[in-house]
Protein backbone atom coordinates (compact mmCIF):
# COMPACT_ATOMS: atom_id res chain seq x y z
CA UNK A 1 0.00 0.00 0.00
CA UNK A 2 2.53 2.22 0.32
CA UNK A 3 4.43 1.81 -2.52
CA UNK A 4 1.14 2.89 -4.59
CA UNK A 5 0.74 5.88 -2.60
CA UNK A 6 4.57 6.63 -2.95
CA UNK A 7 4.10 6.02 -6.75
CA UNK A 8 0.72 7.97 -6.67
CA UNK A 9 2.10 10.99 -5.37
CA UNK A 10 5.34 10.89 -7.63
CA UNK A 11 2.84 10.97 -10.33
CA UNK A 12 1.09 14.14 -8.92
CA UNK A 13 4.09 15.87 -7.96
CA UNK A 14 5.11 15.49 -11.92
CA UNK A 15 1.92 15.86 -13.46
CA UNK A 16 2.37 19.37 -11.57
CA UNK A 17 5.63 20.50 -12.14
CA UNK A 18 4.78 20.10 -16.20
CA UNK A 19 1.47 22.42 -15.73
CA UNK A 20 3.77 24.68 -13.88
CA UNK A 21 6.29 24.61 -16.62
CA UNK A 22 3.89 25.07 -18.88
CA UNK A 23 2.22 28.56 -17.61
CA UNK A 24 5.52 29.57 -16.69
CA UNK A 25 6.00 29.16 -20.71
CA UNK A 26 2.92 31.36 -21.42
CA UNK A 27 4.45 34.24 -18.43
CA UNK A 28 8.08 34.20 -20.66
CA UNK A 29 6.22 34.57 -23.77
CA UNK A 30 4.40 37.58 -22.14
CA UNK A 31 7.46 38.70 -21.35
CA UNK A 32 9.30 38.56 -24.71
CA UNK A 33 5.96 39.84 -26.67
CA UNK A 34 6.61 43.07 -24.70
CA UNK A 35 9.88 42.92 -25.76
CA UNK A 36 9.37 42.61 -29.17
CA UNK A 37 6.62 45.23 -29.57
CA UNK A 38 8.67 47.51 -27.11
CA UNK A 39 11.49 47.50 -29.89
CA UNK A 40 8.70 48.45 -32.15
CA UNK A 41 7.04 51.48 -30.72
CA UNK A 42 7.30 54.64 -32.02
CA UNK A 43 7.95 57.81 -30.03
CA UNK A 44 4.18 58.92 -29.85
CA UNK A 45 3.32 54.78 -28.38
CA UNK A 46 6.28 54.08 -26.17
CA UNK A 47 5.96 52.56 -23.17
CA UNK A 48 2.44 51.42 -23.98
CA UNK A 49 3.69 47.77 -24.56
CA UNK A 50 4.85 47.70 -21.18
CA UNK A 51 2.00 49.33 -19.12
CA UNK A 52 -0.28 46.44 -21.39
CA UNK A 53 1.84 43.90 -19.74
CA UNK A 54 2.08 45.74 -15.85
CA UNK A 55 -1.90 45.45 -16.99
CA UNK A 56 -2.42 41.84 -17.70
CA UNK A 57 -0.01 40.77 -14.58
CA UNK A 58 -2.21 42.75 -12.37
CA UNK A 59 -5.21 41.50 -13.90
CA UNK A 60 -7.51 38.74 -12.78
CA UNK A 61 -6.13 36.18 -15.33
CA UNK A 62 -2.99 37.40 -15.39
CA UNK A 63 -2.55 37.28 -11.76
CA UNK A 64 -4.04 33.58 -12.06
CA UNK A 65 -1.41 32.54 -15.09
CA UNK A 66 1.47 33.44 -12.83
CA UNK A 67 0.42 31.82 -9.32
CA UNK A 68 -0.23 28.42 -11.46
CA UNK A 69 3.58 29.33 -12.79
CA UNK A 70 4.61 28.66 -9.20
CA UNK A 71 5.20 32.89 -9.15
CA UNK A 72 4.07 34.89 -6.18
CA UNK A 73 1.88 37.42 -8.23
CA UNK A 74 2.32 40.39 -5.83
CA UNK A 75 2.80 43.79 -6.85
CA UNK A 76 6.83 43.96 -5.91
CA UNK A 77 7.48 40.89 -8.03
CA UNK A 78 5.03 42.25 -10.88
CA UNK A 79 7.09 45.52 -10.58
CA UNK A 80 10.48 43.21 -11.31
CA UNK A 81 8.84 41.34 -14.47
CA UNK A 82 7.88 44.67 -15.97
CA UNK A 83 11.30 46.39 -15.19
CA UNK A 84 13.12 42.97 -16.69
CA UNK A 85 11.07 43.33 -19.85
CA UNK A 86 11.56 47.30 -20.14
CA UNK A 87 15.66 45.61 -20.22
CA UNK A 88 14.87 44.87 -23.67
CA UNK A 89 16.78 41.23 -23.28
CA UNK A 90 14.48 38.41 -24.30
CA UNK A 91 14.03 35.45 -21.66
CA UNK A 92 15.50 33.25 -23.62
CA UNK A 93 19.09 34.85 -24.50
CA UNK A 94 19.08 35.98 -20.91
CA UNK A 95 18.52 32.10 -19.82
CA UNK A 96 21.19 30.65 -22.31
CA UNK A 97 23.80 33.25 -21.34
CA UNK A 98 23.69 32.05 -17.38
CA UNK A 99 20.73 30.48 -16.38
CA UNK A 100 22.05 29.72 -12.68
CA UNK A 101 22.49 33.36 -12.01
CA UNK A 102 18.89 34.81 -12.73
CA UNK A 103 17.99 36.62 -9.62
CA UNK A 104 17.23 40.25 -8.18
CA UNK A 105 20.35 41.76 -10.13
CA UNK A 106 19.16 40.85 -13.74
CA UNK A 107 15.82 43.64 -13.08
CA UNK A 108 17.86 46.33 -11.32
CA UNK A 109 18.00 49.86 -13.71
Amino acid sequence: MTNALTEESANRDEQAARMRAMWSAVVITAINDAIRHTARESKKHKGRALNNLALWANSRNGRDVISMAGIDPDKRVIDCVVAFAAKGVKTTTRCKKDPANLDARDVKG
